[in-house]
Parts: C-alpha cells; structure tokens; sequence
C-alpha cells in the first residue's frame, strides 16, 4: 500500500501535536506543514516542508488536517473539499451553520472525508463509559483552566464547552427541550466563562460549567443512573462507579481504562476512514449539530 501523503495546515500547539503524530506514523508521508509564521525548523525536525501558504500545496496531498483558528475553518477546508481531498477540521467545525452546511454538501459531492475532531469522543474513558451507561438520568460536567494564549477569538463555550456538549449528545438519546444558559466575559470580548443547563425530552438533564480563567485545570463529568453513578477524569483518563450497598451505604468500583492519547486515535479513525473510503466516526453532520446547540446557548447567554 501507498503512503498517504498528508499535510497539516496550522502549526500552532495543537498543531505541532498534529505534525508529530503523522510523522511517527507508518504508511504515512508527512509533506507539508503550513503556517504563515516561519516553521523551517519544525519542518526539518519531521523531515518535511514548510510552506506559508496552504494553497501552495493544492494537488500534493492525499489529506490535509486543518488546525487554524475558527474564523479560518471554512475557506480552507472549502479549498480542499473542491479538490476532492479528505479533511480532518478542528472543532469547532465553522463560525456559522451556514458554512457547515456548504462544507457538508461539497463532502457529499466529491464523495470525500470529512471528519470534525471532537477529540474528547476518542479519549478511552469516554470510550468505556459510552459502553457501560444504561438509562442516563442527570450529567453535571466542569471543564476550566487557566486563561488561554488562543482561542480567544471564540467564547468558552465555543472553545472549551463545545467538547462536552458533544459528549452529551452523544451519550443522552433524546431530542433536546430546552436550554438555559448565563456567561460573561471577564479578560477577553467574548465570555470567558459559562454555566448551562440542557434539558431533553426524555426527561434527562445535563449541567455544564466551562471557564478558561481559573487558576485550577479541571476536566470531570458525573453521570447519574437509578441506583448508580460514574465519575470521569477526562485528563486522567480514570473512571470510578458508586452503587448503593447495604445499609445506606455507596460502594466505589474503579474501571479498568487502557490509558491512550485521544490525538493520535482520532488521526488513525481518520486515515482508516481515508484509506477505506468510509464515513467517519465523526462526520460534519455532527460536527453541525454541536455547533448549532453551542449558538443557540451563545444566542441565549446575550438576550
């Protein structure tokens, strides 16, 4: 088999955690990083290319990851698209639904990949816990962290809360009912922190906290079922359950995690997809709906 000849269009942090993973991975030929901001040395360290402009690289690739920031999603991942070439897009997946859906149907067209990286749906305790859960009633979620060198030029919930809206989604089956949402900024124009409430019709009930100015790092979930409930460490990678034992007692049963680098799982589903010409794990529709939740909490948080 061929290698893959891939490239990765924005090396900041993430970025770079990008261009490392394809270049240690076999049947895979790492030919471009681009940037704007000179990346000579990164490029010679994984033995590839730099490039200031994405455009440069049209017609050399057989997929291209696109870590830039959110205002820029849509025109390059519009550029690639129409060339047919599959794309891995950072979330969140574009500033409007609009633009998802434009990049939805030139996927469809050119019978292309397009995978959005909602990386926290690949971290294995999520995995675990997706396979365990049997009647999701309550989901209390905190996501928070210092204050942030990117990703500024979004809110908190479109840069941080946007993960665990996608977990939620995907771990409630039911329509959502309603959506009660408070968020101010504090350092940046957009909210720095956010509190939100998901209620859904099946009568499930999720609360979410994200705030990228705290001087603690915190990323948990609790899920509560009848008769029981798990906490998550989503950085930790660790998974406890508690059940109701004798005499009012609660019981703790750590689960068993094989600890492994979201990242690099989310970019191996991706090149598999690629490869096999098959739909992703995580295609734009979905990419499309967190996004239309994460504006309407936005829309709720300014009336």
């Amino acid at each position: 088999m061929s290698r893959l000849k891939v490239a990765v269009i924005g090396i900041g942090h993430l970025g770079t955690q990008y261009a490392r993973i394809y270049a240690e991975t076999p049947g895979v030929e790492l030919i471009a990083l681009c940037d704007p901001s000179n990346k000579k040395n990164l490029a010679e360290k994984y033995k590839t290319f730099w490039y200031s402009d994405y455009r440069q690289i049209m017609g050399k690739v057989d997929a291209a990851s696109i870590v830039v920031p959110t205002p820029l999603h849509y025109q390059i991942a519009k550029d690639f698209l129409k060339k047919g070439v599959p794309v891995l897009l950072e979330k969140p997946m574009t500033e409007t639904i609009k633009q998802a859906g434009e990049l939805i149907r030139i996927a469809q067209d050119k019978k292309t990949v397009l995978q959005i990286g909602h990386i926290e749906r690949f971290n294995p305790a999520i995995r675990k816990l997706k396979q365990l859960l049997r009647e999701v009633r309550f989901v209390e979620i905190h996501r928070l962290g210092p204050y942030p060198e990117r990703g500024i030029e979004v809110s908190v919930v479109l840069d941080l809360m946007i993960h665990d809206l996608d977990i939620i989604l995907n771990i409630i089956d039911s329509p959502l009912d309603k959506i009660s949402a408070i968020g101010i900024p504090v350092i940046s124009s957009k909210e720095d922190i956010a509190n939100v409430r998901l209620s859904f019709k099946n009568k499930s009930v999720a609360n979410l906290t994200a705030s990228r100015i705290t001087d603690k790092f915190l990323r948990k979930i609790r899920v509560f079922e009848p008769n029981r409930y798990w906490s998550l460490d989503y950085s930790a990678q660790e998974l406890i359950y508690y059940e109701k034992g004798g005499a009012g007692s609660i019981k703790k049963h750590p689960v068993k995690v094989k600890k492994e680098e979201p990242l690099k799982s989310e970019i191996f589903s991706f090149l598999e997809s690629v490869r096999k010409k098959k739909s992703p794990l995580i295609p734009g529709e979905e990419g499309k709906r967190v996004l239309q939740i994460a504006l309407k909490i936005e829309k709720e948080m300014r009336e």
